[in-house]
């Protein structure tokens, strides 16, 4: 039975249930119940905003400027499969054996490591990760990269022939890891010893792609193709029918191997504004010319703008184009570029503080999980934004994918994923706010770990390690609740909570349409659930027969919200308790899930009759987290007449020629850029500012081409 006071003309309004995630595009009070406005470090599967699975810290790399790195499953064959006769006579069958980094053999099918490049030197990783005493033992030797680039590319090839003496041999088939990074020798390391080789007749470039049994490089806008086979191998670009490069109007932004239309490979080329589609599947160069499209254009308008965020998710390719997020089944598409839809656009309040610089947006997949980490208010990506494909847990569900809002803690700059051991992993390159204990700032995080708390590497001066554990933050935000426009007053609230484990600390604050969140709850739950909580307590042994532990429930009830006098915003004259609608702002710190929020409202009298709203005298200033100031302020232009009376405006076009210093060579570098500018001020300062940015816009041009042809 209800308590009196909720029959009495007291409104409630339920939250719950939300499977189709965050939606922070359209207005909070339109919200369907089945969405939240935002939603941080949380999964909402089940409808149940619950905190994300841990980060655990494998690594701390070398300190200083990270650039990128892969998982390569080394594979070269160091003794083939046999069968032999042992000493009683029977035969016995010794199964292929492989390289190890030592140069000896392992009868592992293939070894896994993380690959990995700092300041210009190469290091590897053998899996289970362990951190070593010193980096230096496991540096590539023999190689080295420009040491100030931001960023290098890594790309995994299979080579199962090679050229010596003008003919071919086979070999048997293994993969190598290529790396490049636009300016030095292009490298490369099959995984039998510690020394890495130069690729000395690759060409030089950036982003590569393994596709038809080719590695395709771009330098520039030239994309070129290796020999079939042999990715070490050129020769066949400068010999024969099937002689030549590709080219495309602009630089090549990135490049990805793809199974299209009859399991034929394609090999997709992006500039910013385009995307090509190359027939990689004709393995026979000599047919590539009379071979109908097989350079083809794909999207005229769209392109991809960070080479990093191309991955595969529910049978479609995704990356991050100029205008945001894009899903597409290559497959099936063809010359739909004004179909295509931006799939983030649920993510405005990410995208809307997204630094201009988008090329260093990494994107991957893991599960039904698609993770974008963009750089939100950060040169870095400090947060990632997760799409789940199952945020309906049942089967008669829908199935369509759900936004989980941001999840952050690391700042991931390069995506790691694949098979380690026939187990999928995903690991992420990470350059962390906090360095650990050894100075570093460069991490390598596991990501989705069971458990519901970050773990980290305490490193002692010996190189010693020990786990430390990290308790997540989490936040969700429910849309606006109410009921009509009318006036109500917020009495206080409640929030069904599940999954409890450990140490929880709970604040929830509400909102109206205006004014600041004001706190209404601040508790601590404790729940002992996991062995660590209680092993060194000396009441452990009161838990022995309980068998596994389970997660908690509450029931939380806030505080009658009272009203404060002096909390009222600019925006209305009333106290913030009092609005059409209110939202829920739950924050903990721990493991947790929300599964409902119910709160309670009670009428506020109006009265019924018209009246005119006064003119306002002074200015409403309202801030981001919704503080606000009146303020007095001079007439803005729009309230001056004529202010734009006169005017002066002006064309300039300007010249810029770059040429390489005494000692290199390398072609002379022109470019033009004309620019106007209107000046209120005289011609005079019109002409100057004019030319000034054209000169600026010819350098910036000049600059860009001369990075991408630089002086030998």
């Amino acid at each position: 039975m209800k308590a009196p006071n909720i029959t009495q003309g007291r409104a409630q309004k339920v939250t719950a249930g939300w499977i189709h995630g965050v939606n922070s595009v359209r207005n909070p009070w339109a919200l369907p119940e089945d969405q939240v406005k935002w939603a941080q470090n949380c999964t909402l599967r089940g409808g149940v905003a619950q905190t994300r699975p841990g980060f655990a810290m494998r690594l701390s790399l070398p300190n200083g400027n990270f650039q990128g790195g892969i998982i390569f499953n080394a594979n070269k064959e160091y003794s083939a499969p046999q069968t032999v006769k042992g000493l009683n006579g029977k035969t016995i069958f010794l199964p292929k054996t492989v390289y190890t980094p030592e140069g000896a053999s392992s009868q592992k099918f293939e070894l896994s490591y993380l690959v990995f490049a700092v300041a210009g030197k190469v290091y590897f990783s053998e899996f289970p990760l362990v951190q070593p005493k010193a980096w230096s033992l496991h540096q590539l030797t023999g190689i080295e990269l420009d040491p100030a680039v931001e960023n290098v590319n890594f790309s995994i090839a299979t080579q199962s022939a090679f050229v010596s003496s003008g003919s071919t041999t086979v070999t048997p088939s293994h993969r190598i890891v290529v790396i490049q990074d636009g300016i030095s020798k292009p490298l490369y390391w099959d995984g039998s010893d510690k020394t890495g080789q130069v690729a000395l007749d690759m060409p030089v470039g950036f982003w590569m792609a393994y596709s038809g049994n080719r590695l395709w490089v771009a330098t520039g806008n030239i994309i070129s193709a290796s020999d079939l086979g042999n990715p070490l191998g050129w020769t066949e670009r400068t010999e024969g029918t099937g002689r030549g490069d590709f080219s495309v109007p602009r630089p090549v932004t990135a490049m990805q191997d793809y199974v299209g239309q009859n399991n034929d490979s394609k090999l997709y080329v992006f500039t910013d504004r385009s995307t090509y589609a190359f027939a990689s599947g004709v393995l026979d160069r000599a047919q590539w010319v009379s071979t109908q499209n097989f350079q083809s254009i794909l999207y005229p308008t769209l392109g991809c703008v960070a080479g990093r965020s191309i991955c595969f998710q529910a049978g479609m390719m995704w990356w991050y184009s100029q205008g945001g997020l894009i899903s597409v089944d290559v497959a099936a598409a063809s010359y739909l570029s004004s179909q295509v839809l931006y799939k983030d656009v649920e993510m405005a309040k990410a995208k809307r503080l997204i630094v201009s610089d988008f090329s260093g947006i990494a994107a991957t997949s893991f599960e039904n999980y698609l993770l974008c980490s963009v750089p939100y208010m950060d040169p870095l990506n400090s947060v990632t934004m997760v799409l789940d494909y199952a945020s309906a847990s049942e089967w008669n569900q829908s199935r369509s994918p759900a936004w989980a809002g941001v999840w952050n803690g690391i700042r991931p700059v390069a995506w790691a994923n694949g098979y380690v051991n026939n187990e999928p992993k995903l690991y992420a390159f990470s350059v962390d706010y906090t360095p650990t204990s050894d100075g570093s700032f460069n991490h390598v995080w596991e990501t989705f770990m069971p458990h519901r708390y970050d773990t980290w590497l305490d490193i002692g001066p010996e190189g010693q390690t020990s786990e430390r554990i990290s308790r997540i933050y989490a936040q969700v935000e429910t849309a606006l609740l109410g009921d009509g426009m009318d006036l109500k007053q917020l009495a206080y609230g409640e929030v069904d909570c599940s999954q409890i484990g450990g140490v929880v600390d709970v604040k929830i604050s509400y909102r109206g349409t205006k004014g600041t969140y004001q706190e209404i709850l601040n508790s601590r739950i404790l729940s002992a659930t996991n062995s660590y909580q209680y092993e060194t307590s000396p009441e452990a042994s009161k838990l022995e027969n309980l068998g596994i532990l389970q997660t908690q429930h509450r029931r939380l009830i806030t505080e009658s919200v009272n009203p404060v006098s002096g909390n009222i915003s600019c925006e209305s004259p009333h106290l913030f308790n009092v609005d059409k609608a209110f939202s829920f702002l739950i924050e903990w710190c721990g493991s947790m899930g929300v599964e409902s929020a119910r709160m309670f409202m009670d009428p506020f009298s109006e009265t019924s009759y018209g009246k005119t709203s006064r003119d306002e005298t002074q200015f409403c200033v309202v801030g981001e987290a919704g503080d606000s100031v009146l303020i007095t302020l001079a007439d803005s232009q729009e309230q001056v007449v004529d202010i734009h009376a006169t005017s002066w405006s002006s064309t300039q076009t300007r010249t810029v020629t770059k040429t390489c210093a005494v000692g290199t060579t390398g072609p002379a570098v022109s470019a033009t850029a004309t620019a106007s500018y209107i000046s209120f001020t005289s011609q005079e300062d019109a002409i100057t500012q004019a030319g000034n940015k054209a000169l600026q816009e010819a350098t910036n041009a000049a600059n860009q081409y001369r990075k991408m042809n630089p002086c030998a």
